[in-house]
This record gives C-alpha cells, structure tokens and sequence, in this order.
C-alpha cells in the first residue's frame, strides 16, 4: 500500500507547522527558561571554546533574536542535547537551534555549506537523492556470497549512507558486511536489502533544516518499504535508528503501524533472549581483552527515557566476561557520554577534534577496543588518531563487526 493522501496531507500539514515555527520568534519558544544556566554548566562545546547556551537564551528572551542570529553563533552548537538531559523545563535547544538554523538560512541568507564538513558533499549527496526524478542504484557486489538477499520480504536491512561514505573513509565496510552475514543466519528467509534505497534524511533535518528535501526523502523510503512489503527496518546506524524510530512518525501518521524499527544491539539483544543465538568464546580476541562503549549522541540523549537500548546492550557486553573479554566503562557513559563533535556533518574543526581527543584518551584508560554504534564517530576517531600517536592504539569498532566474533547461531528452524 502507497502512502494514502490523507498522509501526504498530514506530513504537508507538518511542513507548514515547521513553517510556521520557524517565522514564530525564538523567545516564544524559550519562554519557559528561568536561567538556572544548568545548560551552560553541561555544554560540551564551551569546554573548548566560549559558548554559553544560557547567555544565548538570555539575550533572545531580551529582545535581540535579530542579533544571535546574524551573528552565526548558533552554527556552532554541536547539537549533543546534553542541556536537555539537564534542564529542569525540559527545553530541546537541539531542536530550536535547528529551527534557528532554518531562520538563518532562509532570512538571514547564510551560506550553510560555510559551517559544513567535507565541504558540503555528502548532505548534497543526500539532497540529490530527495529530488523526484532521482532514483540511486546501488552496488551490491559487497554482498557476501553466502549471504542470499531478496528484493521483497518482511525484514529489510537498511545499509544507509556507508557506501557514499567509501569517497573519503574505507574502513566501513566491515559493518555492513557483518551485518548481513548475522541476518542471514537468524532470518529464516532471505533479508531485503534495496539496490534503491534512499538516505533516511538525518543530516539534511538536523544539519541545514532542509525540511523539504527530509520529507521527500521519507516518502521515497516509505514507498519503498511499502513496495517491498516490509514489515520490519533493522539499522546499524544510531542516527538512521533515531530518525525513522521518532522523525518519520512524527510527520507520517501510521508510520508505526506498519513498520517496527530496530536497532541491531536491539535484534542481537532480543535474539540472544529468544535463544536463536548464544556468545561462545572467539580466537579474534585473546582472553583477557578489555573494551569500552561509546553511547552516540542519538542512542544516548535523543531518545525517548524509556528505551533500554544503552542497557541492553551492556547486558550484552557483561555476560561476555564468561566467555573471556571484559567491558569497562568509561568515565562519561549512558547520557553523560562525551559527543564526538560531528554531528549532521557540522562542525567538524579544531575545537571538535579536542573533544574527541578527550574522548579517546578514555577509551585508551578504559580498554585496548572501543566499540560504538555510529559510523560518523567511528570515521572522525580512526581520523583523529592518524594525527595523534598516544591514542593510536585503541581499536574502534562498530558493534556488529565487534559482537560478531562471539555469536553462535542455533538453528532458526527450531524455534
């Protein structure tokens, strides 16, 4: 089934809400800030240069929105959402900045590509794909041959921007690859895998507040689940996870009727639970290897409070001492977790690599791996550590790649 009309009204409706707030001021929407400046004292980016979300709200709720934003500044905001983990009224500034964002673009004629990483190239990637007669075709030769893959079924596989990202990193492909090689082994049919498919929208929603271009992209990707008759999206990637799990069905109606979106941790946890697999020992590691968790910003503070992802998968990495490893936490974890600095393809500078700095010299304190969830984090770290001989030893996994080596697969068929 297509996306009805009524839908297609629903999200257009959307569109015009965010239309609408963004012409509303900024002070309306910070109207219930006190000032407690608990937002100020959390800020990751002002541990590295001078910003103060708190002196930014103060000023607009005075009466100079015109000069925040022609001064830029929110450009710089890493969107981490550490301040609403800590504020009291609950206040998404992530969310204002992106509209903010939107404002600035769109009135104040900033030049986004200006504040952008790698010069712009992926989020035009990204928005190429959301034009109406654009329709990528995918190579899949890196497909396993063991591996069967179906162009219809219930389970899709949604690989998401890791082969645009070969441009520029080659250290990705592991992700994929084990991926499909664990879903080919737990579904009793063949996943599908879209030679199609389309970027969630991520960096364009949060990046540039390219509204337009992120609904397109939706549709596009909602037309193509529904084609193939999905029923299920697994994803390995935190930012593809938080977007269809809260962004879709926030402007597609239905969205969680039809589809249940799931994170791989999520699927391997699950499994593990149902008795389809098991953790064995593995001559990938010696025994006796430690090894940390970097929580991403989207699997950590964008989150609804209730997902137990970032439990779930530390149930996964305790019960791995019996087979040998040991998991350490780092000093900042779970929603205190240190933010790599790149966010939406933002950002990406000096300031930001002393953050990720700071972060590894915890992961090299913590364990010889560091095993995380997000492909940007793991690209902008190994990048990091080419410049910086004292963190060079810590390895930097995806889960999939890392959790891979202990599973044990039992028979789907007996379930």
């Amino acid at each position: 089934m297509r996306i009805t009309e009524a839908e297609k009204d629903s999200s257009l409706n959307q569109v015009k809400k965010e239309d609408e707030a963004s012409s509303i001021s900024l002070r309306s929407l910070l109207s219930k800030c006190y000032q407690c400046a608990r937002c100020s004292g959390v800020c990751q980016l002002s541990k590295v240069q001078k910003f103060t979300p708190s002196r930014i709200i103060q000023k607009i709720l005075e009466g100079f929105e015109d000069q925040v934003l022609q001064s830029g500044v929110l450009w710089d905001c890493l969107m981490c959402n550490s301040c609403l983990q800590n504020c009291p009224e609950d206040i998404n500034f992530a969310d204002i900045v992106r509209i903010a964002r939107r404002k600035m673009i769109n009135e104040y004629n900033f030049d986004a590509d200006n504040y952008t990483a790698h010069k712009g190239i992926y989020l035009s990637i990204s928005e190429l794909m959301s034009r109406p007669n654009i329709e990528p075709k995918r190579n899949l030769d890196w497909i396993p041959k063991s591996c069967k893959i179906a162009e219809k079924g219930e389970v899709l596989y949604h690989v998401g921007c890791l082969p645009y990202f070969k441009f520029e990193f080659d250290e990705l492909d592991p992700i994929a690859i084990s991926t499909v090689k664990l879903l080919s082994k737990t579904e009793k049919n063949p996943i599908v895998i879209l030679e199609n498919e389309y970027c969630c929208g991520h960096d364009l929603y949060w990046g540039h507040g390219n509204m337009k271009a992120f609904l397109s992209l939706a549709e596009k990707n909602i037309n193509n689940f529904e084609k193939a008759g999905i029923k299920k999206i697994i994803t390995t990637c935190s930012e593809g996870y938080r977007t269809f799990k809260i962004d879709y069905p926030k402007y597609f109606e239905g969205f969680n009727d039809k589809f249940e979106v799931k994170h791989i941790i999520e699927y391997v946890y699950e499994k593990w639970k149902e008795g389809i697999i098991e953790f064995d020992s593995t001559k990938a590691y010696k025994e006796g290897t430690t090894f940390s968790f970097h929580d991403p910003c989207r699997m950590s503070r964008f989150l609804p409070k209730d997902n137990k992802i970032m439990d779930q998968v530390r149930e996964i990495f305790s019960h791995l001492k019996k087979v040998g490893v040991s998991f350490n936490e780092m000093p900042h974890h779970k929603e205190n977790s240190l933010c790599c600095g790149i966010g939406s393809w933002m950002g990406c500078n000096e300031r930001s690599k002393a953050l990720r700095y700071k972060r590894l010299l915890e992961a090299k304190e913590s364990g010889d791996l560091m095993i995380t969830s997000c492909p940007k984090c793991i690209m902008h770290f190994q990048c990091l550590q080419k410049d910086y001989e004292d963190i060079s030893e810590v390895s930097i996994l995806d889960f999939t790649e890392f959790i891979l080596n202990f599973i044990k697969f039992k028979s789907v068929r007996d379930k």
